[in-house]
């Protein structure tokens, strides 16, 4: 009798859980994910029935993820450094299973997607105000009077005349960028609470009440995107934003709610425009492309790991460097251009397009981009609202980050791709 119900439990319980506590946890640690990613594995494969194929539309959304795999482990064989290949294809092992999990998801996970969708939204909620409850900590002082006093500054002496918004796009405040985002990158911070609104934004499309909570969650995850003050999240944010006012017009034909959001865009536009970094940034990529300008020891250290990155796959165009000897390549471009820290800490490209162009060559390349824009059309022509802005929101921060070399990208990018595709087979939780 036991033992029927710890059968039943793993066949048919066991990868809900995993589920639950992985989808929670994914915004709080790095550490821990190798462990409850190997759960999510394991669920896949303790799950393991028979199936109907034909139950499965666009299996080429399967078949992509085992093909990047496959050439990575193929550009392992001519590279020189085995040892460095072999680390990234540990870190890229995710990839490899996610056609498995998909597959065998179970029913309880499907009918049960959207309370996981809303566990990832509470868990994010409470990262941030774990976050919060830092720099207001680190922000309270005690002055010579010994009175306690709010001072969001990091260094009070010369930004007494900035306010708590110029504070904010200085990054001068514990209420800013890294400062702020103590338990992750804030970059990847930006992402899943990208990704976040997207849920609630699902939530209500698919609900018919009226939830005060998703949109109070709205406002309070879009004030975090800005206090993070990642550029990629900006820029994340404001396609993502014109893109769902595309949708109000020419789907709903709701003109003059598109008309009143795009205002509302081009505010946040010009918001986010008051950004120092930002407005230095965009002058000098204008004058790179219109002016053929240089880059010079001033300019942000990004563009010379793309330039870096670039010139290193001009010169293996074909097959690249191989899946292992990337770092030998960069660190000569690093210190051929005098980038110091770059090169002592061993910086990576920033950039997943020109990562696996290093790596992979055109081949690589192409194969990538196809599986992103492939994906893409398959969930527009679908109407898989939430698959869609997911697979968006990754396809621009991988212009900014190598998200798929790390723990935090991969396990986020395993995970729900595999969720999504099963709420995309899944008659249970299919979109309206």
């Amino acid at each position: 009798m036991n033992r029927d119900i710890i059968t039943r439990f793993i066949r048919l319980d066991f990868q809900y859980y995993v589920f639950l506590v992985l989808v929670f946890f994914i915004p709080f640690t790095k550490e821990y994910l190798p462990y409850i990613m190997f759960l999510w594995v394991l669920s896949g494969v303790l799950a393991i029935h028979k199936v109907n194929r034909r139950s499965f539309e666009y299996k080429i959304l399967l078949l992509f993820p085992l093909f990047f795999f496959l050439i990575h482990v193929i550009g392992l064989i001519y590279s020189t450094n085995f040892r460095n290949g072999l680390f990234d294809l540990e870190v890229k092992l995710s990839i490899l299973f996610i056609p498995v999990v998909s597959i065998f998801i179970t029913e309880k996970v499907r009918v049960n997607s959207r309370l996981i969708l809303k566990i990832f939204v509470f868990g994010n909620f409470i990262a941030g105000l774990i976050c919060l409850s830092f720099a207001l900590y680190k922000s309270i002082l005690i002055n010579e009077a010994g009175i306690y006093i709010f001072e969001p500054s990091i260094w009070p002496v010369g930004t007494q005349g900035l306010n708590f918004f110029q504070l904010v796009n200085h990054r001068y405040t514990y209420f800013s960028y890294s400062y702020l985002s103590i338990l992750l990158h804030p970059t990847y911070f930006s992402v899943y609470l990208m990704f976040s609104l997207a849920i609630l934004v699902y939530l209500i499309r698919s609900s018919k009440k009226r939830h005060v909570l998703y949109y109070a969650l709205i406002i309070y995850f879009s004030i975090f995107i800005w206090l993070l003050g990642s550029r990629a999240g900006y820029i994340t944010y404001l396609i993502s934003f014109f893109s769902f006012i595309l949708i109000i017009i020419l789907k709903f034909k709701k003109y003059w709610l598109g008309i009143g959001a795009f205002v509302i865009g081009v505010s946040l536009a010009l918001l986010v425009l008051t950004n120092s970094q930002i407005i230095k940034n965009i002058k000098e990529t204008a004058n790179i492309v219109e002016n053929n300008q240089s880059l010079t020891k001033d300019s942000d250290i990004r563009l010379w790991l793309w330039k870096s990155g670039m010139e290193v796959f001009q010169e293996h165009p074909f097959f690249g460097v191989g899946t292992g000897d990337i770092d030998e390549f960069l660190k000569k471009k690093y210190q051929g251009y005098g980038l110091t820290d770059a090169d002592l800490h061993n910086y990576n490209t920033h950039n997943q397009y020109i990562d696996v162009a290093i790596k992979l060559g055109v081949v690589g390349l192409i194969v990538f981009f196809s599986w992103m824009i492939t994906t893409l059309i398959i969930t527009i022509k679908k109407k898989q609202f939430l698959f869609f802005y997911f697979i968006l929101i990754l396809f621009i921060n991988f212009f900014f980050e190598t998200m798929l070399n790390s723990l935090a990208g991969i396990g986020f990018f395993a995970f729900f791709y595999t969720l999504l595709y099963s709420m995309y087979n899944s008659n249970t939780a299919k979109e309206a």
